[in-house]
């Protein structure tokens, strides 16, 4: 019963935490403190993942199957040069698909920002056909045509027609965010694996950290020169004058929520199935998708709902729950092997 509290726990924080953090950005976004040419979201994110770091690796759920679970390197630097190799791949598709999608956020407004991003197990099925060498059934790939169709819905406006032509361009940009996270859900999830690998914990703060450099350095070459017209203005053209105290707030919030978010991700991702990470993300788009109708409407017209917005949102979402649970029958169907029935018997009393 252990595991099992500590799953739902885990669970029950990494989608609260990404429902909170896309709310808390979209926000800032409003009020002109969080500027998609300054990266400072972004650059909180990382370091949300570095804190990591300093807090233990969450007990394994189990250990990998009919493999010998090998220690992990003491540091990056005694760690393999395959391994090296991998986190340096992994972070610059995870810089490159942060800054994409924090600037399609800033144009198209969270809702269809997390419907679209909930679209990722797509690209994802995609990805880990010739990544990780997984096939998909004639099921799974039912629910990869629906969850397309209500990312093409997305993009339809109030009169039917395509949307305009500056949310299209958001909702593009997006997508190719969207297709960056995959490769990275992917290949994390390839290198947690590995043995000899590194932990959830080091691999999370080493990505964290090599990602937070290359943020910094952005920010002090174009962001701190500028910082009067990217923050300052827009703050008092958007917000108003002093004191600043909720942007602060908002800020060491959502350094809170990443590290969060961060820690219980590459535990979910190393020990939880398909079945797992499809709810939550279908739960995270629809909570994201009407929280921002409610909060963001009357301030940006994107933001509203409208017939085809709730179509796009429900087919992505019974998309990812099918793909899901077609993914979890198919692995179990795989399981069947005689002599593998005892210890599947035991992983799932657990």
């Amino acid at each position: 019963m252990v595991y099992s509290f500590q799953t739902f726990i885990f669970q029950s924080i990494f989608l609260l935490t990404g429902i909170f953090s896309t709310l808390i950005i979209q926000n800032l976004f409003n009020v002109g403190a969080a500027d998609k040419t300054t990266i400072l979201t972004v650059f909180v994110q990382y370091l949300g993942m570095v804190v990591c770091r300093f807090f233990p690796a969450p007990t394994k759920a189990h250990a990998p199957r009919n493999s010998v679970l090998l220690q992990p390197p003491k540091s990056f630097f005694q760690a393999p040069s395959h391994i090296k190799k991998g986190i340096f791949i992994i972070t610059s598709f995870d810089v490159l698909a942060n800054v994409l999608s924090t600037i399609g956020l800033s144009i198209i407004g969270s809702g269809i920002f997390q419907v679209i991003h909930a679209g990722v197990i797509v690209f994802n099925a995609l990805f880990s056909k010739y990544i990780l060498n997984k096939n998909l059934n004639i099921k799974q790939w039912i629910s990869v045509v629906g969850i397309f169709i209500g990312l093409c819905l997305s993009a339809i406006g109030k009169d039917g027609k395509l949307t305009s032509p500056i949310i299209l361009i958001g909702i593009v940009i997006n997508l190719l965010g969207t297709i960056c996270y995959a490769v990275v859900y992917v290949l994390n999830e390839k290198y947690l694996k590995l043995p000899g690998g590194p932990s959830t914990v080091q691999q999370s703060s080493w990505i964290g950290s090599a990602a937070s450099i290359l943020c910094f350095i952005y920010i002090m070459v174009y962001t701190v020169p500028n910082y009067q017209t990217l923050i300052v203005d827009k703050v008092r053209e958007n917000y108003g004058g002093p004191p600043y105290r909720w942007i602060y707030i908002s800020y060491i919030l959502l350094l809170l929520v990443h590290f969060l978010h961060s820690y219980t991700y590459f535990w979910i991702l190393e020990s939880s199935g398909a079945v797992t990470t499809g709810v939550l993300q279908a739960l995270r788009a629809v909570t994201v998708f009407f929280f921002s109708s409610y909060f963001f409407c009357e301030i940006d017209n994107a933001q509203c709902l409208t017939i085809y917005k709730i179509e796009s949102c429900l087919a992505v979402v019974v998309g990812v729950l099918f793909y899901s649970f077609a993914s979890r029958k198919k692995e179990d169907e795989e399981e069947l092997d005689p002599e593998q029935i005892p210890l599947n018997s035991v992983e799932k009393l657990n």
